[in-house]
């Protein structure tokens, strides 16, 4: 029986296109995650990549920590077996850090994002997830002349039931004739 992946920006790319809080999101983009299209690197992404590298090779706090950690783990809900599946920037001492370049930034962007969940769920070791979050990043600006906006979560304050999560997606997909789509291209080689 074939197994499926679930991935943070897969489930985050869903509530977007969903969410009355962002008019609906757009659909269109969501079915691009969906098939898995290969994204155009727009500036910001680019920026993002940069920012992260600069953090890796300049932030104290998470030099020398292991580094884009690959990992995953089936999860048993009412709908099937499915695969959680992340890239966690950074593991370092019971903590994950993530990255995050934002254009605009407002306390509280990550507090129900499904990333926070998923990496929790995936390394059992961790305490906490942080976001190290930048608005300002340009290539030669030293640290301390960043703007580095922190978000922590612990296990306690992550209040998001992933097996009902990945449920509510599940029937969405079929109600909405893209659960093909989810099987076609999201099968498990784990």
């Amino acid at each position: 029986m074939s197994k499926y992946l679930i991935t943070p920006s897969l489930l985050n790319s869903w509530r977007y296109a969903i969410s009355p809080e962002n008019d609906y999101g757009n659909l269109e983009d969501f079915k691009k995650v969906l098939s898995r299209e290969p994204m155009e690197e727009t500036e910001a992404i680019r920026i993002g990549f940069e920012y992260e590298d600069f953090m890796i090779k300049n932030y104290e706090q998470t030099k020398n920590g292991c580094y884009q950690v690959k990992l995953s783990k089936d999860i048993v809900t009412k709908t099937g077996v499915y695969v959680l599946y992340g890239r966690l920037d950074c593991l370092k001492a019971g903590k994950i850090y993530d990255y995050k370049y934002t254009g605009s930034y407002d306390v509280g962007k990550f507090f129900n994002n499904y990333q926070t969940a998923i990496y929790l769920d995936l390394a059992p070791e961790a305490f906490e997830m942080e976001y190290l979050i930048c608005n300002n990043y340009k290539a030669g600006k030293k640290i301390e002349e960043l703007n580095i906006y922190h978000e922590t979560y612990t296990r306690k304050e992550v209040n998001i039931d992933l097996g009902y999560e990945i449920d509510c997606f599940i029937y969405w997909l079929k109600a909405n004739n893209l659960y093909s789509i989810f099987c076609d291209k999201w099968e498990s080689k784990f």
